[in-house]
């Protein structure tokens, strides 16, 4: 019950519905060197942040920094970088990285998404296809590196590689071991002190083509592939249910986080930590979605569980702004605030813990 215990802590002080945001000291824009937050906050807008206009960015971006987030995450997309082989249009990146930094903040990048001509043959029709060879996705990582190196320190290699989603023809822990590999020696090669990070792994279970974010670990372990992460990933949604609900035990991934650590610590990476690039709930009218209280509640649990263990790193909430304006539609609705920019009470909760929790 150890795992229960560590996530049952007490939850953060939450501000009532719709309120202000906690008044915090605006000097100099922190930097990504300079940040000692107590707990680091991140956010994970998804992929539609790089299709705002400039001021909807503006506003987003300024509501991530006043809620206390350290770090925005955000797809270096291969697929559109890179559509054709050798000629690149970084706009669209450019302009959402830039923007990052001007508001204070850390970008962290996801180097995915493999354009047609560099996609495995069973998957050719589907960027979300792994690369055909570890090598070019290397040279394409080292390329990017390069040009955002004084913008850019904590890299994700792949995003969600452990489900049929995100890795077709299907997950194959060897596959990623290769990819993360190249990328991992391509990207120090150009940026020693960088922070490199394992694709967060996706709630599931072994089934349906899927391997479980335990399973998917072990292997890599057991094909000594820790040597190439500076810390692992994970994505611990439990929505509707709560993280800390003790009749989940058997497939919380929130849960199985300890087990995660307890594999690190065998194979003998104490030192590293378990990182979490995604987490929330989404609310609304769908049978699956919580009440705005619930994903306040599911949000603190985590917050208080990264607080209370340090092999626990940043966590980033999904996402900051709701995708559209349909309650019945799950995916359009885990935002800190709702589609017309007013404050959920999770807003509120993460600023309030994002202050208290701050050192000057």
């Amino acid at each position: 019950m150890a795992v229960l215990t560590a996530l049952m802590l007490p939850f953060a002080a939450m501000p009532a519905a719709g309120a202000a945001p906690v008044e915090r000291a605006q000097s100099n824009p922190v930097t990504c060197s300079g940040r000692t937050d107590a707990i680091r906050i991140g956010v994970s807008p998804g992929a539609s942040i790089g299709t705002l206009s400039a001021a909807d960015l503006d506003r987003e971006l300024t509501l991530a920094r006043d809620a206390g987030a350290f770090a925005v995450r955000v797809d270096i997309d291969w697929s559109a970088i890179e559509s054709t082989r050798g000629a690149f249009d970084w706009s669209r990146t450019d302009r959402v990285i830039d923007a990052i930094v001007a508001h204070g903040m850390c970008p962290h990048g996801i180097i995915a998404y493999t354009p047609r001509w560099a996609r495995v043959a069973a998957a050719v029709n589907d960027s979300h296809s792994r690369p055909a060879n570890p090598s070019t996705y290397a040279a394409f990582a080292k390329t990017v590196v390069q040009r955002y190196q004084n913008r850019i320190k904590i890299w994700e290699v792949w995003n969600e590689p452990n489900i049929v989603t995100f890795f077709k023809p299907a997950p194959d822990v060897t596959a990623y071991s290769a990819l993360l590999r190249a990328a991992y020696t391509a990207i120090k090669q150009v940026q020693p002190g960088s922070t490199v990070l394992v694709g967060g792994m996706a709630p599931s279970e072994d089934t349906n083509g899927n391997i479980a974010g335990t399973s998917f670990l072990s292997q890599m372990y057991a094909q000594g592939s820790n040597r190439y992460f500076d810390a692992f990933n994970v994505h611990p949604y439990t929505w509707p249910y709560l993280p800390n609900d003790p009749s989940t035990v058997s497939w919380n991934t929130a849960m199985k986080m300890w087990s995660m650590r307890d594999t690190m610590v065998a194979g003998g990476d104490s030192g590293k930590q378990i990182w979490i690039t995604e987490f929330g709930a989404p609310t609304g009218t769908n049978p699956n979605s919580v009440t705005e209280q619930g994903q306040s509640d599911s949000i603190g649990i985590v917050l208080d569980a990264v607080l209370g263990n340090d092999w626990l790193g940043p966590a980033y909430v999904y996402s900051l702004r709701d995708a559209g304006s349909n309650p019945a539609d799950t995916e359009q609705n885990f935002g800190l605030v709702r589609r017309d920019w007013t404050p959920k009470i999770a807003y509120g909760r993460v600023d309030a813990y994002a202050a208290e929790h701050s050192v000057p």
